[in-house]
Formats: structure tokens, sequence, C-alpha cells
């Protein structure tokens, strides 16, 4: 097999040449994954990220230099007010408002579920359940993701506040609808595990949370919040397995996208 040709018994993860953005902590591209049928994911055809709002100059040109079309931002409304993105006005690329609020930063009431066990092991216990919610909350944000994907939107960066938890749920999906590998899917999303800009956001978790955590567990119960794990994961997945039994019958009934839809997302983001 010479360089840059692969044949469908080669399922390894070989990203295209990384970027780096020195404002976005937790971006990577999802380029060359292996995809259905042998192919894999254009180069930087789909990326994602934590917020925007620290990019620099030259991290707006390297996202120019990719051709992006489409900035989605999972963030809600508050969020995006709090750390807006700046993107630069004489960029042509379109932003997507999904306003997600399923997020310990974004609603006030999950952390209210803390009260009942204020200790990290509680803290895991909301965050199972923010990814329980997972599925039920973004049917429509992947309808609009997909239309837009196919309407020439690509390519696209997904992000919310951290990167980990709104749009590792998405993209985990668009991943699934592309039928990468599920261990590369897994491996994608335990990589904000080791996320360098978590420091970023502790202290207003510590704010938020200390209102509700003794200072004995706080520190514990914020890694747990900042971290990514597998049984973070498997809520959704077990959520969305027992209400539709299939990422592509989830995708179909509360998406909207079926495999027509699928087949041309394919065909316009692999190679």
């Amino acid at each position: 097999m010479t360089d840059g040709q692969f044949d469908g018994s080669d399922r390894s993860d070989r990203r295209a040449p990384a970027l780096k953005l020195a404002g976005a902590t937790n971006f990577r591209s999802l380029g060359g994954l292996p995809a259905a049928g042998g192919r894999r994911i254009r180069p930087h055809v789909l990326m994602r990220a934590d917020r925007l709002t620290g990019l620099t100059p030259d991290d707006w040109r390297t996202l120019v230099g990719t051709g992006i079309a489409t900035i989605c931002d999972l963030r809600s409304d508050s969020e995006r007010a709090e750390h807006p993105n700046r993107v630069p006005p004489q960029l042509a690329l379109r932003e997507l408002h999904c306003d997600i609020r399923n997020d310990l930063r974004a609603d006030p009431a999950l952390a209210r579920l803390l009260v009942d066990d204020a200790t990290a092991r509680g803290a895991e216990r909301v965050m199972i359940e923010i990814y329980r919610r997972f599925p039920a909350y973004m049917g429509g944000t992947l309808a609009t993701l997909v239309e837009r994907l196919l309407a020439g939107g690509a390519p696209l960066l997904v992000h919310c506040s951290a990167g980990k938890d709104r749009t590792g749920f998405v993209v985990a999906m668009l991943l699934h609808a592309l039928e990468v590998p599920e261990e590369l899917i897994r491996r994608d999303y335990l990589a904000s595990r080791t996320w360098p800009g978590a420091d970023s956001h502790r202290a207003s978790l510590e704010a938020r949370l200390g209102a509700i955590i003794p200072p004995h567990e706080l520190p514990a119960a914020v890694d747990t919040v900042l971290d990514v794990r597998p049984v973070y994961l498997d809520a959704a997945m077990d959520a969305l397995y027992a209400e539709f039994g299939s990422v592509l019958h989830y995708l179909e009934t509360a998406a909207g996208v079926d495999a027509r839809r699928i087949d041309r997302l394919r065909n316009d983001l692999l190679e």
C-alpha cells in the first residue's frame, strides 16, 4: 500500500496534519479518520473545539486556511454573551447558534441536583444525568447541522464552552453516521481528558459549585465535572439505544437524517 492509499482493512486513526490554535486548547481536526467503505474523513472538513473567544488573528488565519464555512456554537445565549466568539466580520462564514442549555455552565438547575449529594460522587451522577439527556436535547441540533453540511456548509467547526460534553456527543453522532469505528469515536471523545485548557474553567466552576459543595469536597467535584469518562458517554448511548435501538434509527427518527441524507453526507465528507 503506497503512501496516501488505503483499503477497507485499514481502520487506523491517521489524522490529517495537526492544526493548533493558541486560543482554543481543546481544538482538533477529525480529518483522516477511517469511515464507511474504506474511505476517510477529508482533511479538516470536520473540526471541534472549546469556546473561541480567545482566538488570535493567527488562529483565525489558520481556520481560514482550512476553507472553514460554518461554526456551530452549541452554547446557551448567556454563555455566548459572556464569552463571544468575535468572528472577524470580513470572514464569509455562517454561525449556527444552537442554544443547548443541558450543561452545568448553562443551566443552574443542574447544579442544584447536587444538593442531595454534594460530593464528587454526586457530581459524577449529575454528569451522567446530563449525558443521559443528550439524545433528547440534540435531535433538532443534529438536523440543523446535517442540513447545513449538505448545503455546502463544510468545512465545519462545532464547539461549546469546554468542547467536551455537548460537542462530544454531537461529534460522536456525526462520526457514527460516517461509520467511523466505535473504538476511534471513543478515543476521540476521551482525548478531551488531557485538555490543557481545563484550568481556565476551574475558577468559574468552583465559584458556581462552591455555594453547594463543602470546601473539602469541592476540588474533587470540580475535577469530576471537568473530566470526560467512559461512563458519561455510556449513559448517553444507553439512553439512545433504549429508546431508538441504534444510532441510525435515532438520527432518522429524532433528527430527520434518513439513509439518503447519510449517503449524501458520506459522499460530501469522505474521500
